[in-house]
């Protein structure tokens, strides 16, 4: 069974590493190895998508929410694929592209010229001005079909510039046109972008349907599964193991809580982490901890256990409340174009004293 997944996530990986950063027409569609109808939690905006399509109420723009870990990219790309398709299945709980026609074989190959698809390969770039421009560029071009999609994933990587860009085609759409847009964090979107949009959200299914739904799809142990839910990496749908190391970042942090003349070394041990991924992981943490000072089991599998039982132990719960503002300064910026090492020697010693920002106001 491990030698199955093992081949499988290889050809997955061929697929898409074919992607180019940025404005990607030209590169081969991503495939999926999970489709919309195989995550039930994705049935819900999967059929409120279809409703809008049938009554022909779709908007101009289109925002998924929700993990990309979760199936939300996959949701996304089977939409402008249904969208585009010539001749879709439209039985009902099995409507996708049917994959046979013109449509779909330019799609698949990575030509058509009616999908712009602008995806970030490098999560530590923002998607910028100038591809937006290169967006606004090509859909004034002729259309193969009555509809054009531009697909933005995780469009919370705009950069200001980048959004008002956006806003401007949002704003006076051409006619024939659907701006569809994925988010983690819907939030961090300029209200002007989210007030022009509609928004169809994932509901975020229970650990326990997580946790079965991996077991019985790839064989995998409950421990596995556990593991894979708690880390929640972008390869979850896929049941491969996370793309990063995510134990070493978990032990420098203990390291720097209980040892000395720490710093310097955890410091260049985080900095081989994607800092975005890096900052998203802490917070994990931070949350098992503060569920050990408040008296409530941890939800972390047992791997990782006795790590958050030291973290916890290592500073009183008063020190973690003061930290959480820490991490979410951190969260916040982690996509922004710091000094990498100046950024984590902050981080570092503000982790060890979250007083000490306020002493230098």
């Amino acid at each position: 069974m491990a030698r199955a997944r093992t081949s499988k996530v290889a050809a997955n990986k061929a697929i898409t590493t074919n992607a180019v950063d940025g404005l990607a027409a030209e590169s081969p569609w991503p495939i999926s190895s999970v489709g919309v109808a195989e995550m039930p939690w994705l049935r819900a905006p999967w059929d409120r998508f279809l409703l809008m399509h049938r009554q022909d109420r779709l908007p101009h723009g289109l925002l998924v929410t929700g993990a990309s870990g979760l199936g939300s990219l996959t949701l996304a790309r089977e939409m402008a694929a249904y969208l585009l398709c010539a001749d879709p299945v439209t039985t009902p709980g099995a409507e996708r592209a049917c994959g046979q026609c013109a449509a779909c074989r330019l799609r698949l190959a990575g030509t058509h010229p009616d999908i712009q698809l602008l995806v970030r390969d490098n999560a530590s770039k923002d998607i910028s001005v100038e591809d937006i421009r290169t967006l606004i560029e090509r859909f004034s071009l002729t259309r193969y079909g009555p509809l054009r999609v531009a697909l933005i994933e995780q469009a919370e990587r705009m950069n200001r510039s980048a959004a008002n860009g956006l806003l401007k085609l949002l704003e006076e759409p051409p006619a024939g046109s659907l701006f569809l847009m994925t988010s983690e964090r819907a939030d961090l979107l300029p209200s002007t972008i989210r007030s022009r949009i509609q928004r169809l959200t994932m509901t975020v299914p229970r650990r326990a349907v997580i946790v079965d739904w991996l077991t019985q799809r790839y064989g995998l142990s409950t421990e596995e599964a556990e593991l894979l839910w708690f880390i929640g990496d972008d390869r979850l749908m896929d049941g491969s193991p996370p793309s990063w190391d995510w134990q070493s970042p978990t032990t420098a942090w203990v390291r720097l809580m209980t040892e000395r003349d720490q710093v310097l070394p955890v410091v260049k041990q985080w900095q081989t982490i994607d800092r975005d991924v890096l900052a998203r992981w802490l917070m994990r943490i931070w949350v098992e901890v503060m569920r050990v000072h408040s008296g409530l089991p941890t939800e972390a599998p047992a791997p990782l256990q006795p790590l958050i039982q030291k973290l916890a132990g290592a500073r009183s719960k008063s020190h973690w409340l003061k930290v959480h503002r820490v991490l979410l300064e951190f969260l916040q910026s982690a996509r922004h174009p710091l000094n990498e090492e100046l950024a984590l020697d902050r981080l570092a010693l503000d982790l060890i004293d979250p007083d000490l920002p306020a002493r230098l106001v």
